[in-house]
């Protein structure tokens, strides 16, 4: 399958999903990233959503959704850096997974006794929250600090800050 197939049966399985995450809102407000004030803030989402999760463990590491949600992560932040004509499309598909997040952990796991699932839980909202709102220029210090180590995407600083990152999401999974 070359990158144009590829890319289409992304767009139509993607369409269909952002079609039912649209038919459960009550309005734009509810979406994650409708108070996020820049593009860069959602990027800066991904990038510490993708950065936390990669030491996951448990049965929820092995999820397809969960790992096609990590894999247009960073493709998307590949495509950012690089400035490629596919990051729109790759931040728009990374968004409605991520916004899918939520139900699809409802609908498959119990957040009362998966363990797993409501780090998982908790790592999405710290990641949504704190990209959202830090202070702006740490927003840009962070953005400008991504880049590739052998051409792979690296986040030197957001895994510097990984012990602060995860003292929140400890802090999160008490009250989910």
């Amino acid at each position: 399958m070359d990158k144009n197939e590829l890319m289409e049966v992304r767009k139509q399985m993607l369409s269909q999903m952002e079609q039912r995450l649209h038919e459960s809102w009550s309005s734009e407000e509810d979406s994650m990233f409708y108070h996020h004030s820049s593009e860069d803030r959602i990027v800066l989402t991904h990038a510490l959503f993708w950065v936390m999760t990669k030491s996951l463990i448990g049965s929820i590491a092995k999820e397809r959704y969960f790992l096609l949600l990590r894999q247009y992560q960073e493709e998307m932040l590949d495509d950012y850096l690089t400035e490629s004509e596919d990051f729109p499309d790759m931040l728009h598909y990374c968004n409605i997974l991520y916004e899918s997040l939520p139900m699809m952990l409802k609908g498959t796991r119990n957040l009362g006794t998966d363990t797993s699932a409501r780090k998982l839980a908790a790592i999405a909202i710290v990641a949504g929250g704190y990209g959202g709102d830090m202070p702006e220029e740490l927003c840009d210090e962070l953005l400008d600090d991504m880049d590739f180590l052998y051409n792979r995407v690296k986040c030197r600083k957001i895994e510097q800050m990984l012990p602060l990152l995860n003292q929140m999401v400890a802090e999160e999974m008490k009250s989910i």
